[in-house]
């Protein structure tokens, strides 16, 4: 009897699996796992198998599809940029970015880049003091502890005023910080708390419990907006315990137009976790041009077949004539990624990758790892960061295309989680961008194909398991 259900079991879970559109490293990786170990097999895969956001998430995200398409195109309508403009490296990314996201490039805008977590939360509290009209907040994590401590205060206080506060936490990477007693107090003074895709069991009975909202967004006034790596974590008080040292991240603080377009990709996460209550109707303080940049917003997101980052990556990669740098957190980056970085090697591109000499995911690191043998023999220059968790996503390209936000290298970001990615099209931005890359540069260590191959064999056996996992990871 145990035999027939075990056959049945695993019958049933791969025609399931065959049914629906997936890469075939995934489908594998599946059937593989529910081959091995059907019932627990079977039980993973009804839990995170499928992208499955829950039937009013997604009835909300149809009904509000044109409606962003055509408030995308009013924001930018005075900024927007021909793709023309931008050169060779970054005319074909703007025109695929147009095209699956319906954001055009927008000119206008003064950026600056900040490397000193102590320092991009204290201008965020700043930009709180400082604000008069309405504030919104989008981090996958809130973490209680030291500045962020102070920036909640300075949320009450903008509330107190009369600020119009909307603050949305994930529902899982803020689960600590939503249970303990600040966001209570954050409502109990009029913020609008949001916890996005919330993590409970009853969730699971309906949704893909590990589908992530990993964006970071702050938007001040639709005037000054932030973005990029980190959450609201002071690296003093985070994962104290992991055993990666603290946490190294970046941010852009942006002042013109898009401001307010990021502020409604904020709001529109709202409405979607909310629904309608929450969107804001009043009409946007669109800034006019206040600087020379010219960049364009990239939100992505599970269940919305329009928005794949990983095109516009791969895009990106191939336009690469000269140089190539890049740094993520998190490698785990399929086929596809892999041949473009090998591919842009082996054609005479200078391509360098940053990656974290320890990450917080001992799966990560080994899956990591399994691709390092084919990426060093075709070229690829890989540098392990000793200064702590190097957690900046980035990329420049011939310093004429930068790519700068919350996407790792992974296919977490690629496909699972709800992103934002900058593509900034200014050389000097990205002249800024490459000397952060360089002073990583100086706290890492250069790997060397001869030294690498020399790790012990149980090593490599650990990082392609890891790597044959890496579909679900």
């Amino acid at each position: 009897m145990s035999v027939v259900l075990h056959v049945a079991i695993c019958l049933a879970m791969t025609l399931r699996i065959l049914s629906r559109r997936n890469p075939p490293g995934v489908a594998m990786a599946w059937i593989l796992v529910i081959l091995l170990v059907p019932m627990l097999g079977a039980v993973l895969y009804v839990m995170i198998g499928e992208r499955r956001l829950g039937r009013r998430w997604i009835e909300r995200a149809e009904a509000e599809r044109a409606d962003l398409a055509l408030r995308f195109g009013a924001l930018s309508a005075d900024a927007t940029r021909d793709p023309m403009d931008v050169g060779p490296v970054g005319e074909p990314v703007a025109r695929l970015t147009r095209a699956l996201a319906s954001i055009p490039i927008m000119g206008g805008h003064k950026v600056e880049l900040l490397s000193d977590t102590h320092r991009i939360l204290r201008g965020l509290i700043e930009d709180i003091d400082d604000c008069r009209e309405r504030c919104s907040l989008e981090f996958y994590i809130w973490h209680q502890g030291g500045l962020v401590v102070e920036l909640v205060e300075a949320l009450i206080r903008a509330a107190e005023r009369g600020v119009a506060v909307t603050a949305l936490m994930d529902g899982l990477g803020s689960r600590p910080f939503i249970r303990r007693g600040l966001a209570a107090r954050m409502r109990a003074a009029g913020i609008v708390v949001v916890v996005v895709l919330p993590a409970n069991a009853l969730r699971m009975l309906v949704a893909r419990v590990d589908l992530r909202n990993h964006r970071k967004i702050a938007v001040f006034d639709d005037r000054i907006a932030w973005t990029g790596s980190c959450n609201l974590a002071d690296p003093l008080y985070f994962k104290k315990d992991a055993g990666v040292g603290q946490w190294v991240d970046a941010m852009i603080r942006i002042e013109g137009p898009a401001s307010a377009l990021l502020g409604a990709i904020t709001n529109a996460m709202a409405v979607l976790q909310s629904g309608p209550r929450l969107r804001d109707v009043r009409s946007p303080n669109v800034s006019p041009p206040v600087g020379p940049v010219a960049l364009q917003a990239f939100p992505s997101g599970p269940g919305f077949a329009f928005q794949h980052v990983e095109s516009v990556i791969l895009t990106a990669i191939y336009s690469a004539r000269r140089e190539l740098i890049l740094t993520t957190p998190y490698f785990v980056p399929g086929e596809a990624l892999v041949t473009a970085l090998r591919s842009a090697a082996r054609r005479g591109v200078a391509v360098v990758m940053v990656v974290p000499w320890r990450c917080d995911s001992r799966m990560v690191h080994y899956a990591s790892a399994s691709y390092f043998d084919e990426l060093l023999s075709a070229g690829v220059r890989i540098h392990r960061f000793r200064g702590g968790l190097l957690h900046t996503k980035s990329m420049v390209v011939d310093r004429e295309l930068a790519v700068f936000g919350t996407v790792n290298f992974d296919l977490r970001s690629f496909h699972l989680n709800f992103e934002l990615s900058m593509l900034l099209y200014d050389r000097d931005f990205c002249e800024l961008l490459v000397t952060l890359h360089r002073d990583y540069l100086t706290q890492c260590e250069p790997m060397d194909l001869a030294v690498w191959r020399t790790r012990p064999f149980h090593h490599r056996v650990i990082e392609n398991a890891a790597q044959i996992a890496s579909p679900l990871l």
